[in-house]
């Protein structure tokens, strides 16, 4: 039985949110260039991190649970 990589998981998780950071801040970046005081910048930072927390956790998520499936014989999680 194979053991979950779970620096893999770490990996994948960070780039995932780096991404999703990026993407987030390239659509935003007309809102980024008016940050004028901390409140207008938690404004607009605190959303753009809980998008990229978020996408995080579902790399993980999907690295483990694919993980687990391959585990358990199954094919797209479904079963043989």
């Amino acid at each position: 039985m194979d053991r979950i990589d779970w620096k893999d998981v770490g990996k994948r998780a960070v780039k995932t949110f780096v991404q999703a950071f990026v993407a987030a801040v390239g659509v935003h970046m007309e809102q980024v260039a008016g940050i004028r005081d901390l409140e207008s910048a938690r404004a607009i930072v605190t959303p753009i991190l809980v998008g990229g927390v978020a996408a995080g956790i579902s790399a993980a998520w999907n690295v483990v649970t694919g993980c687990i499936s391959h585990e358990e014989g199954e094919v797209d999680g479904y079963g043989e």
